[in-house]
Formats: structure tokens, C-alpha cells, sequence
């Protein structure tokens, strides 16, 4: 008889492996041989849930931004206006512990996009520019749709940036250059 197994469960203990292995071996040592390794078992209790390298770090990247949506609503909470458009880019801008290996592996799905379409996440920069959108029209930005491209590929760019030199890129340097772009944005 088969063992039963909780999908999503499993899904979980497959991301958590693979940023395990990522923050250990860096991100070009995530093979699903590596993730099964890390989980003690076979490469079967990685494939029957995500067959390529890619979808690997796709599992991995879509459980962060589960936890990351959560997050930005709670701070979203009650602001309005400016300060919520502000508070949103920001949030973006912002740089947790795991948010520099996270945007490794983001660097690395993107990196295989040619390859392996179906394992990029087109449903989540979607969400993030409506995210935008309508934080710009509770700001009464006149063209919210131009404001949140700006501010899409603002925060997009600055993923990149700190992958490149996270040194450099602070979030508190990243945080000056949101209230400007905002401040640009929001006419008085």
C-alpha cells in the first residue's frame, strides 16, 4: 500500500531543504540529488513533487513569498494615502536574513527561464506590480499604471543589485532612494 503524504506538507520540507542546501553550498549546488540527500531519502521524495532543478528553486522562492505577502499585508494594515504607498516600496526595498540567498535563487530560476518555462513564477511579479498599482491610486497618483511599472522595476532592479553588491545596497540607502522616487511620484 502506498504511504500516504501530505502534498503542501512535503512541498515545505522540499523548500526548506533546498535553501538549506543554497545557504550551505551556495545556489549552483542545488541538484535534486543535493535536496534528497538533505531530506535522508531518495531522489523519488523529490521528483514526485518537483521534477527539474528549476522547479526545485521555484518551490523554494514561491514559499518565501507566501511568508512575504503575509508580512507586507501586516504592515499595510491600516495606512493610506502616501504613507501607504511609501511603507509598500519600502517593504520591497528592505533586506531580511534570508532575503540575500532568496534573491540568489530568484537570480538563478530567472537565469533558467529559456530552458525550463513552466518553472518560472509569473503569478507573483503579476501581484507584486497590482501591489503597486493600487497603492498609487490610495495615493492619488494621477497615472498609477506608469507609477507602479516605475516602481516595479525599481524594486526588481534593487533584488538584482543585491545579489551584485550587497554591500552597497543597504536598505537603508534602498529606503532613501523609495521616498525620493515616491516623493517624484505623489504630487502635493
Amino acid at each position: 500500500m502506498p504511504i500516504d503524504v501530505d502534498e503542501v506538507q512535503r512541498r515545505k520540507e522540499i523548500a526548506r531543504a533546498t535553501l538549506a542546501v543554497a545557504a550551505r553550498d551556495g545556489a549552483r549546488a542545488i541538484t535534486i540529488r543535493a535536496v534528497a540527500k538533505e531530506l535522508g531519502g531518495s531522489t523519488a521524495m523529490v521528483t514526485n513533487y518537483v521534477p527539474t532543478r528549476t522547479a526545485l528553486i521555484t518551490n523554494a522562492v514561491r514559499a518565501a513569498e507566501s511568508r512575504w505577502r503575509t508580512d507586507l499585508e501586516a504592515r499595510l494594515d491600516d495606512l493610506v494615502g502616501r504613507e501607504r504607498l511609501r511603507t509598500t516600496v519600502e517593504w520591497y526595498l528592505s533586506t531580511e536574513p534570508d532575503d540575500l540567498l532568496l534573491r540568489t535563487l530568484w537570480v538563478e530560476m530567472l537565469s533558467s527561464a529559456h530552458t525550463d518555462p513552466n518553472g518560472v513564477d509569473h503569478r507573483e511579479p503579476r501581484e507584486s506590480r497590482q501591489e503597486f498599482v493600487d497603492a498609487a491610486i490610495a495615493a492619488g497618483v494621477s497615472d498609477a499604471e506608469l507609477a507602479a511599472d516605475i516602481l516595479f522595476l525599481l524594486t526588481r532592479g534593487y533584488f538584482i543589485s543585491t545579489v551584485e553588491d550587497p554591500a552597497y545596497w543597504t536598505a537603508e540607502r534602498a529606503g532613501r532612494v523609495a521616498r525620493a522616487v515616491v516623493d517624484a511620484l505623489v504630487e502635493d
